[in-house]
């Protein structure tokens, strides 16, 4: 209490470092009750407190947060909180270290750069409360929070007419067809089944952790695990890169880099007989990003690692009526094919011809040019904005469906007024001849003279595979 008091009713300005003392108390539904409130962060509602009955322990209340998620311990005694304080050197680390992964902390810590006036309230800090240096700050706040009773916080009167969960989390109630981020009551959840399945898909680690049995069908839950090196090395490649500013190639390039862009569909068959998918939902977790309450609520009930990267799959598969007992369960993985780029080419005159290499498969091919034509939109409809584009009629050997090759214009083309460049295929549905090859370039306010184009390959890189789910 001396320590509260002292802290409280110095005259320091301690803005510098992302807070300040503020009222004493809070009229929020979130914060408990008998809380009295240590200091609150810059001028939004997320205070810093304690609380009756739990000693000296430091609190993070954010009213803003995903609802359950608004309580945190984060020191267990005031000057634990002050050396933290002095050591990440801004307040906003230790509000937010209960959502981060050690590498998105340390991320942040190293953006962290006090001035003058920061450093200053530091050393003050320091000078006047001779706080514990704390090494390993988000290990501290982490553990913490790991072993914290979240059932005993004493709830404000009306916490559960705003907030229907309470802190520390959802119960992790699965239902047939809820996804990761849906609220499943207890009466309607499954009975899970644990499982462990570990299994290796094109060199990688993949695991189905559960079923759950529902009353209408199945519900499976696989992720796939990716090591924290693999997921740093494709950050130092793209992470500097705005994927909004990416040419089409680079798109591309980035999605086939990307150790979590698995595109993949699930078959269920039990006792052999196919199990129809009613739903899917597939969420990621990375962790250099920001990431959801609902990613990281699956990895703590999982026990996964929060340093490496997940993809995780939910998929819920239709069993009604009256079924045998399970004897068997398995899960067949179809991999959807990627987009790889092509060659970049000047079509040549119609009639002629040009040879071109799959860059996944190494076969030749020969592309014709059959026609290629300027034309226009309507005016009257898109006025003022770009309407000349170029269509290509062309003809391949050995043939390769529509499906699987493309070709689109290498130039984004002209703006739209306020807002993004569009592409002509957006307004041509259903006036593009349905046999045949085609493409057709991007809007321009007038014709262009020559059209660079870029091919684009649609290709599986992954054979599919059946996995043993049970027994």
């Amino acid at each position: 209490m001396k320590l509260y008091k002292k802290f409280r009713d110095s005259s320091l300005d301690i803005s510098p470092v992302g807070l300040w003392t503020g009222p004493d108390h809070s009229s929020s539904v979130y914060t408990p009750t008998g809380a009295r409130i240590v200091a609150w962060t810059g001028d939004d509602s997320t205070h810093i407190c304690q609380i009756e009955g739990f000693g000296d322990m430091v609190f993070v209340v954010d009213p803003n947060a995903t609802p359950g998620d608004c309580i945190h311990p984060v020191a267990q005694r005031l000057l634990d909180f002050i050396g933290l304080l002095t050591e990440c050197y801004h307040a906003s680390l230790i509000c937010n270290a209960y959502r981060w992964s050690r590498t998105l902390f340390q991320q942040r810590s190293r953006i962290v750069r006090p001035d003058y006036k920061a450093r200053s309230v530091l050393r003050a800090l320091v000078n006047t409360y001779h706080p514990p240096k704390i090494s390993d700050p988000y290990g501290y706040i982490t553990q913490l929070q790991k072993d914290f009773d979240y059932d005993a916080l004493p709830l404000h009167p009306d916490y559960f007419e705003w907030c229907p969960i309470r802190p520390g989390g959802l119960r992790w109630d699965v239902g047939f067809g809820t996804g990761f981020a849906d609220w499943c009551e207890k009466k309607h959840a499954g009975q899970e089944l644990t499982l462990r399945r570990s299994f290796q898909w094109h060199q990688e680690d993949w695991t189905i952790p559960a079923v759950y049995l529902c009353e209408d069908g199945i519900v499976v839950d696989s992720y796939l695990e990716v090591p924290a090196d693999a997921m740093a090395r494709f950050h130092d490649k793209w992470g500097d890169k705005d994927p909004n500013k990416l040419s089409i190639e680079e798109q591309m390039r980035r999605t086939l880099d990307d150790p979590l862009a698995v595109d993949a569909k699930g078959e269920l068959f039990v006792n052999g007989r196919p199990a129809p998918l009613r739903k899917s939902t597939v969420i990621r977790w990375d962790p250099a990003s920001e990431n959801t309450w609902n990613t990281r609520r699956s990895l703590e009930h999982y026990g996964l690692d929060m340093d490496k990267g997940y993809l995780l799959r939910r998929e819920s598969f239709l069993r009604r009526g009256k079924n045998p007992p399970i004897r068997t369960i398995e899960l067949h993985l179809e991999a959807a094919p990627v987009s790889v780029p092509g060659q970049r080419f000047i079509a040549p005159r119609p009639g002629e011809h040009m040879e071109f290499i799959h860059p996944v498969t190494g076969q030749v091919h020969s592309l014709t040019v059959i026609a290629q034509t300027r034309e226009a939109l309507d005016p009257n409809f898109l006025s003022n904005h770009p309407c000349c584009y170029t269509r290509l009629s062309f003809s391949v050997e050995p043939q390769l469906s529509r499906e699987l090759f493309s070709i689109v214009d290498h130039d984004p083309g002209d703006p739209f007024p306020n807002g993004p460049n569009a592409h002509a295929s957006a307004f041509l549905t259903g006036k593009i001849p349905s046999a045949g090859h085609f493409a057709v370039s991007s809007l321009r306010h007038t014709p262009a003279d020559l059209i660079t184009w870029r091919m684009i390959f649609r290709q599986k890189l992954r054979q599919d595979i059946t996995v043993q789910v049970l027994p």
